[in-house]
């Protein structure tokens, strides 16, 4: 791809640092590798090594679907992407496929699962405050799931859609939403909620048993990123830890299974 005025573009420098920038006539970038010209880019793909004014070689990337997500502003916590693919997992996330989910807060999350069910599906989040709507709408444009996400006003304790193949809460008190949850699934339909506390997980997960929802994952995601360099290959010395608990299910008739012994599946144990 030829870029053109216009287009985002993740900038990566043999420094190590990153920067997105959508490129605009006669606009420079001005950063401690040096100054960039976004002249200079347009007509170049993606792959393309430049250099700074400093001498500073810069990887012209296409960016990733997190990357563009992360860049986003935001008022509220975004989930990390070692939570979201594990969510999209348990939700069993792909093209085709119904979700509803919320709160949608800065719309990380939602957006993230749009690029999931496309094309065919349908992502619907819910959220008691529509504010950021607007600036969630123009990203989903630019990112090409406009057509499958739908963002409505509104608590997930009532929501209106039936039959989807998940539900995912990302609220404070999941408890709460549960019953809404098992009216809107379908069958076998994954419910998956995320919680900061032990407290809250614990209270969760009862509801979830008690309403006719098996649970088959319940924990954290711990990542640990090495530095590789020969000869001195390490871990990194900071690690992103504890971030959210994961409790996810599956919807059954039955009313309540709070009395079945249960294992992890496969791949968690």
């Amino acid at each position: 791809m030829v870029l053109d005025y216009g287009d985002r573009v993740l900038l990566l420098t043999e420094l190590g640092n990153r920067y997105m920038v959508t490129l605009k006539r006669g606009e420079k970038l001005h950063a401690e590798d040096g100054v960039l010209s976004h002249d200079a880019l347009v007509g170049k793909e993606h792959g393309d090594v430049i250099e700074t004014s400093k001498g500073v070689k810069v990887a012209v990337l296409f960016p990733s679907a997190y990357e563009l997500l992360a860049s986003m502003p935001r008022r509220t916590q975004i989930v990390y992407p070692k939570d979201l693919g594990l969510i999209a997992f348990l939700a069993d996330a792909r093209p085709g496929c119904k979700i509803v989910e919320g709160g949608t807060g800065s719309g990380v999350l939602a957006l993230y699962l749009a690029t999931r069910v496309t094309p065919g599906g349908l992502l619907v989040s819910y959220d008691l405050s529509d504010e950021r709507f607007p600036v969630i709408e123009r990203i989903a444009e630019r990112m090409g799931v406009k057509e499958v996400l739908r963002l409505k006003k509104g608590s997930l304790a009532g929501v209106e859609e039936r039959g989807v193949d998940a539900f995912i809460a990302d609220v404070p008190d999941p408890w709460t939403v549960i019953g809404g949850a098992v009216t809107s699934l379908k069958g076998g339909g994954a419910f998956v909620a995320i919680v900061p506390s032990v407290n809250q997980l614990e209270r969760t997960v009862a509801a979830m048993r008690g309403s006719g929802i098996i649970d088959q994952f319940v924990g954290e995601v711990m990542i640990r990123p090495w530095r590789v360099k020969v000869g001195a290959t390490r871990p990194v010395h900071v690690m992103r830890g504890h971030t959210v608990f994961i409790a996810s299910g599956r919807k059954v008739n039955l009313q309540d299974v709070s009395n079945w012994n249960l294992k992890l599946p496969l791949g968690f144990r």
